[in-house]
Formats: structure tokens, C-alpha cells, sequence
């Protein structure tokens, strides 16, 4: 979103700007803030104008943030609350800024509707005393798969995970016991994923519970993509790019085999997300590489993607996940 409306969506509501749906306190600055906890603030928005607004549309600029809004119809004259929510175990030290776009519709008898949108911000600073390692898991598999993380705290009274769970009956997890070291406690969790998972593409999370009542929960964002058996076998079956200080891109090479070694080609392919760089080997044989390479110009922010590639002789088609951290402070 260019800078122009971005002004002007933090201006609606200033003396001589024309009645609208606005946000009268669109940035929310939260000075610093540890990591591990939610990050909640909710923002009023009002319904300046003569006609009735409808809320199309809330559409974060991350992954990170839930968002749930009060009513999405408001009579001229109402107000509405948008509560926004920011995991901030995904998230780097150091300065933050987490953005949402609330687009809307005016209604007004005898007038043509328009269309607009308010642009809301919340700011913090993040420092980090609990972390989960890695803070979101990724699995691209036909079979039965596992993955474990770590939880870390290095404050004097440490946190302990005393039960976990997930938002699918195929994800179960496992709590390992916490054990005390120089740096802190630590506490493995092993999340897995069955053989019989429903094929397809979805977004999963994992609950973990603790016993401190000033962060009583932590949320592990899990992206699953279960494959049918397919042609080829995908290594390593996810993608995640860690930058480092002074790093210009990460890439990563991904290599495509068939498990009876049969001969076949890489028709394309293409990430959903722009920037990611995607190339692949030419010709037709038993294995082929796809070089997934994620540039520095996205190193400020967590994010995630799909990498799409189809294959020409069987029309099938392989995803792969991948996922980037922001570089070090």
C-alpha cells in the first residue's frame, strides 16, 4: 500500500476532512514489550458518515495477527470494535510494526456506494526472555511425520508446559520433561502428524498450557500439507531460511526423485509470494532440483509461502512450504 493512502487513512477523522468510516487512534505504540505473550489491543471504529458501512474485508499484512471485529454493519453514527492479536513468539527482537486493513463499503440512499479503507497500526519493541524454537513447524508429507521444538525461558522463576493441544484430532503432541540449566529451563515438545491425515493444504495450530498465569498459554502456528502418494519423493519436504546479520538471501535446493526411477520433468513452477525466487532444473530424468531462494528485502518480518511445482509427463503437481525469519538485531 503506497504511502499516499496510508496518510490519508491516518488522517480520517481530523478537523476539515469529509465525514467517513475512521479509526480515531489508528497507531497503537506499545514502548516495549516482552515476547512469549499475546499482544492484544482493540481499535474503535466509527461510522461518521449519513449512510450505513459494511466491513468486506480484514486482511493482516502477516500471518501473526488474529483479528475479530465487534459488529460489521454499522447505522450512521455507530461504533464497532476491532480487536487485534499479535503471537509474538513469531516475531524478532528489537522494533516491530504490525499493520491491518479494514476494508468497507458505504451504502447512502441515492447515492452510487463507494468503496475505502482504514489502515490500523500497532508498534512495540520486542525483547525476549521465553522462546519457542522454531516458533512455527511445517510438515509436507505422504506419510506419518514428526517434528520437535523447544521451549526456552531464562527468567529467575521459568515457565513450565504442563499439557498441550492442537485444533486437529490427526496432530497430537507430546511434553517432555523441563530440565534446568545454566541459561535457563528448557522443555522439548514433539508434535506429530498420522499417516492417515486427510490429504490437502491447512493451517493447524498447537495450544501449549503453562503453570505461569501471567502467560498461560503459548500458540504454535503449524502449516500442513499432506500429499497422496505421488510420482516423486520431495527432500527436504519444507523450506526454512534463517537470515543472519549482513546476509543478502538465503536459498535453499530442493531435490525431486522418483521412487521407481522413472524418467520425468518439471513443467514450472512458482511460489505464491511475491519476491520468493524459484528456479529449476531443465530436461527429463529420475531426479530434478528446484532452488527456492528468499531475498533479504524480506528479512524484517516472519512470513510463509508455497512453493508450486508441476510436473509434465504424470500432471501432477508438489507443494513445498517454506518459511523465513527476520535477520538478527
Amino acid at each position: 500500500m503506497n504511502t499516499l493512502i496510508l496518510i490519508s487513512a491516518l488522517a480520517a477523522g481530523q478537523p476539515g476532512a469529509p465525514p467517513t468510516f475512521h479509526c480515531p487512534a489508528p497507531i497503537a505504540a506499545k514502548g516495549d514489550v516482552k515476547a512469549g505473550r499475546p499482544l492484544v489491543h482493540t481499535f474503535e471504529l466509527v461510522n461518521a458518515t449519513t449512510g450505513t458501512v459494511k466491513v468486506t474485508k480484514i486482511e493482516a499484512g502477516c500471518g501473526c495477527l488474529r483479528q475479530g471485529v465487534s459488529a460489521s454493519t454499522l447505522a450512521p453514527g455507530e461504533k464497532t470494535k476491532l480487536a487485534l492479536e499479535v503471537n509474538t513468539l513469531t516475531q524478532p527482537d528489537g522494533p516491530n510494526r504490525w499493520q491491518v486493513g479494514v476494508s468497507y463499503t458505504v451504502e447512502e440512499a441515492g447515492v452510487a456506494s463507494r468503496t475505502g479503507e482504514v489502515l490500523l497500526q500497532i508498534t512495540a519493541t520486542l525483547t525476549r526472555e521465553i522462546a519457542v524454537n522454531p516458533p512455527q513447524l511445517a510438515f509436507s508429507t505422504a506419510g506419518a511425520a514428526q517434528k520437535t521444538l523447544e521451549v526456552t525461558d531464562k527468567r529467575p522463576k521459568p515457565l513450565t508446559v504442563l499439557k498441550a493441544t492442537s485444533s486437529a484430532p490427526h496432530l497430537t503432541v507430546d511434553v517432555g520433561a523441563a530440565v534446568n540449566a545454566q541459561g535457563g529451563r528448557s522443555q522439548p515438545v514433539t508434535v506429530k502428524l498420522a499417516a492417515n491425515a486427510p490429504a490437502g493444504h491447512r493451517d493447524e495450530t498447537v495450544v501449549l498450557f503453562t503453570d505461569d498465569p501471567d502467560c498461560p498459554e503459548l500458540r504454535i502456528p503449524v502449516r500442513v500439507l499432506k500429499r497422496a502418494v505421488g510420482p516423486v519423493t520431495v527432500s527436504p519436504d519444507a523450506v526454512t531460511a534463517r537470515f543472519a546479520p549482513g546476509q543478502t538471501e538465503v536459498s535453499a535446493l530442493v531435490q525431486l526423485r522418483s521412487p521407481e526411477g522413472k524418467a520425468f520433468t518439471i513443467a514450472g513452477a512458482e511460489a505464491d509470494f511475491p519476491g520468493i525466487g524459484v528456479k529449476f532444473s531443465a530436461g527429463s530424468g529420475p531426479v530434478a532440483t528446484v532452488r527456492i531462494t528468499v531475498p533479504d528485502a524480506l528479512a524484517q518480518q516472519p512470513g510463509r509461502c508455497s512453493v508450486r511445482v508441476r510436473l509434465s509427463e504424470s500432471g501432477g503437481e508438489v507443494t513445498i512450504p517454506v518459511s523465513w525469519t527476520g535477520a538478527k538485531k
